[in-house]
């Protein structure tokens, strides 16, 4: 039967999933040991696929299908997925890795168990650091406190088992698990086991479940068959080798001076065209400026000249009139003594 166990973090799955297993004799495909195993192997992918565990940053879709499809090849027959799929998007995945294998799913067992319970469960765990031993402070406390009672190392609590992640986890994992649930459901192949998935009961409660479910016959790998997907590509591709078809037939009919490469060859000469002549008047702009330097350079060279000639022509002026009225005058005040020695001799006559 190929079964898929979905739960939040701490509800017991992997317990459930080894008695199921060993009682119906199925392989357990964990996501986890999957990618560690291939994490191992010394590839390129392998090497993707461990530094990105290192770095617990999120892993591609398509490294997860790659990584699922060789195990359910093998598997097909019978299997039991834990903690896969988390999302949506994985569901959808493996939907799609099933139904080209040709086996599809036939039952899914959703583990309902309360916060609280979970809640204590995970803040108490406690882990060795060196055989890797867990504990729990409230269920399975060591001998001695903080002490492995296999090889004497030290216990501690690790990062992810803080109240605060713990919580966080607890809250994405139910809004990814209602999800999943309406798709199955959908489908028809969902079952609730509301408690802990370790426990006695929910074991016997899993056994009957499987029991009473109808099993679903194997069909053809559609590996052979043309899948929806593999068609719609196919459809693409002939549209645009259809569409370079008709481009390279308008271009033949179009003359070489108006195909876009032409056109873009043109543009570019115009453009080198424009920039040279914006060259070219910069140059003569630049050559022209000296000469109306040079223009005004005359003119005050000009200007002193017509000074010069002013001062000349009324030095001149003033020269030769000036000693003209002097002689006149000198002339006058020697004839006024003539007239006086006149009058002397007429007077001396008289007498």
């Amino acid at each position: 039967m190929r079964i898929v166990l979905l739960g939040p973090p701490g509800c017991g799955k992997s317990v459930l999933a080894a008695k199921l297993a060993s009682r119906y004799d199925l392989p357990i495909l964990n996501l986890h040991e999957i990618l560690s195993n291939m994490a191992n192997q010394e590839t390129e992918l392998g090497r993707l696929i461990g530094e990105l565990l290192l770095a617990c940053a999120p892993i591609p879709e398509e490294l997860v299908s790659s990584a699922f499809k060789e195990p359910l090849e093998i598997a097909r027959d019978g299997f039991i997925l834990e903690d896969f799929p988390r999302e949506a998007s994985h569901a959808e995945m493996l939907d799609n890795l099933l139904r080209r294998i040709g086996a599809p799913l036939e039952l899914v067992i959703s583990i309902r168990a309360h916060n609280d319970d979970i809640m204590e469960r995970l803040v108490g765990q406690l882990h060795c650091g060196s055989c890797g031993m867990e504990y729990n402070i409230y269920s399975s406390p060591p001998l001695v406190e903080g002490i492995c009672d296999m090889c004497g190392g030290r216990i501690a609590r690790r990062p992810p088992d803080y109240e605060e992640t713990i919580a966080s986890r607890l809250r994405i994992c139910e809004a990814n698990t209602e999800e999943l649930h309406k798709r199955y459901d959908q489908q028809g192949i969902l079952k609730y086991i509301d408690m802990l998935a370790d426990t006695p009961l929910a074991e016997e409660m899993a056994v009957e479940i499987i029991e009473e479910t109808p099993r679903i016959p194997l069909t053809e790998p559609e590996a052979h068959k043309p899948a929806a997907d593999d068609e719609a590509r196919r459809r693409k591709r002939k549209k645009k080798a259809v569409r370079k078809k008709a481009a390279a037939a308008s271009a033949k009919q179009v003359p070489a001076s108006e195909s876009k490469p032409a056109r873009k060859k043109a543009a570019a000469k115009k453009a080198v065209k424009k920039s040279s002549a914006r060259k070219a008047a910069t140059k003569k702009v630049a050559r022209k400026a000296p000469a109306s330097k040079s223009v005004k350079k005359k003119v005050v060279k000009k200007a002193p000249a017509k000074k010069t000639v002013k001062k000349k022509a009324v030095k001149k002026k003033v020269v030769k009139k000036a000693p003209v009225k002097k002689t006149v005058k000198k002339k006058a005040v020697r004839k006024a003594p003539a007239k006086k020695s006149a009058k002397k001799k007429a007077a001396r006559k008289k007498r």
